[in-house]
């Protein structure tokens, strides 16, 4: 599966592999049910203040979040259609995907941190968590939400066994 990452997370977040990146994506897509996905899937990696206005632009939230995934494929997915906002957060460069994610390790670390969890692994659950959302899983209803999170135990399970999930750093001072 064609995976594309681009890793604009600031001076704070130093980009792992890039290949180790799109591993991870493709590996995760498919142990999610992403079998088949025509255009590919692309993975952006924002500071806060850039998924923020994402965030604001395309879903109404104000802040940063942890994920924000469009699936291009369902005809009732706003996306980037309008050409004055691709910009804004598709960096996917020449790839038409059919998925699209858009990550904050900053957030990600906040989360980990608060749970104890490596770093990597809180981003890698990310990418499950939105590449979940792509395959039709919901977290909307308590019911919906545990069902979600056997999906995205079990992805992240095959992720480890794999060796998957790439090793990641942050700065602590750096901003």
């Amino acid at each position: 599966m064609k995976a594309v990452t681009i890793w604009r997370a600031g001076r704070r977040f130093p980009a792992p592999s890039r290949i180790r990146l799109r591993r991870m994506t493709a590996a995760a897509a498919e142990l999610a049910g992403l079998h088949d996905v025509p255009g590919g899937i692309c993975v952006s990696f924002l500071s806060p203040a850039g998924i923020a206005r994402v965030n604001e632009e395309f879903l109404g939230h104000h802040g940063p979040t942890d994920v924000i995934s469009f699936d291009y494929r369902a005809e009732d997915d706003p996306g980037f259609a309008d050409e004055a906002n691709a910009d804004e957060a598709n960096d996917c460069g020449d790839a038409d995907p059919s998925v699209e994610l858009i990550v904050c390790p900053a957030v990600a670390l906040e989360q980990a941190l608060k749970r104890n969890l490596p770093y990597a692994e809180e981003v890698a659950l990310y990418v499950a968590h939105g590449l979940l959302h792509a395959a039709g899983y919901d977290d909307l209803n308590p019911k919906a939400k545990r069902v979600m999170r056997r999906a995205e135990r079990r992805v992240m399970a095959g992720l480890r066994r794999a060796g998957l999930i790439p090793a990641m750093e942050y700065k602590e001072d750096a901003e």
